[in-house]
């Protein structure tokens, strides 16, 4: 049996100095919990529930930043107290924080290692199955990321043509591919296998070099090769070769 709602007061009866945005002056926003740091993003609460305690509840019922990270437009509007607005505005902080993490992990292309930390913060907490291209230079410097598919991926939804098509257009000389699976599974399914050999093989008829697909799950990834292994060993930093699996750093 659920405990009956009770009214809270309003945010402007906490005393200022110890309310989300004025501790975040004094203090910095580190200094804030996950509760106040969503209550200033949402702004104000609903009907009996301060904005904290909607910050709480929301966060309780989505798992956390994480939950709520995965969650689009749509089923954001849904949650209690959360309407278009807020659904927006949380929607593009997200984007930012993904933009962001992009952005600043781009480096060469060196190894597997490399073009996960590229891709990853594309791919993480992502609760649908999304394709992306990572085109990159002669020298392996990445120059653009191209979502091609948001949805379930296949050798028939994926054709190496559209890829090499992406590629192409925007002056590459050379790429990598990557996707996650929303279901933690690192286990490649038979159509990674198959367009990951179909892509080796399209690339090099080409003259353009394939630098490797990487499949993100969860926290972890691992690098498919062409001939079908996904590596046997796991842990941080365990090679660089084709087929290794290693486990995403923070």
């Amino acid at each position: 049996m659920s405990e009956p709602e009770t009214v809270e007061e309003p945010l402007s009866h906490v005393p200022s100095h110890d309310r989300p945005r004025e501790r975040m002056r004094r203090l910095g926003v580190g200094s804030l919990t996950d509760d106040e740091v969503l209550a200033l993003v949402l702004g104000s609460g609903q009907m009996g529930r301060n904005v904290l305690s909607l910050a709480r509840a929301i966060l309780a019922r989505c798992g956390g930043f994480p939950g709520l990270a995965t969650m689009d437009f749509a089923r954001l509007e849904t949650l209690p107290g959360v309407g278009p607005a807020t659904a927006g505005r949380l929607v593009a902080i997200i984007e930012i924080w993904r933009r962001a993490g992009r952005s600043s992990s781009w480096t060469r292309l060196v190894d597997h290692e490399a073009i996960a930390e590229v891709v990853r913060p594309e791919l993480l907490h992502r609760d649908s199955e999304r394709f992306v291209v990572v085109v990159a230079d002669r020298a392996a410097r990445p120059l653009e990321m191209v979502l091609v598919r948001d949805g379930g991926v296949d050798e028939r939804s994926i054709q190496p043509a559209d890829i090499l098509q992406a590629v192409l257009t925007r002056g590459g000389r050379s790429f990598a591919v990557a996707h996650n699976h929303p279901s933690g599974s690192l286990d490649p399914s038979v159509a990674d296998t198959v367009l990951t050999r179909r892509l080796d093989q399209a690339a090099a008829t080409i003259g353009l070099r394939f630098l490797g697909h990487i499949l993100v799950a969860g926290e972890q990834w691992t690098a498919l090769s062409a001939t079908g292994s996904a590596g046997s060993g796991r842990g941080r930093d365990t090679s660089s070769r084709a087929g290794w699996r290693g486990a995403a750093s923070a």
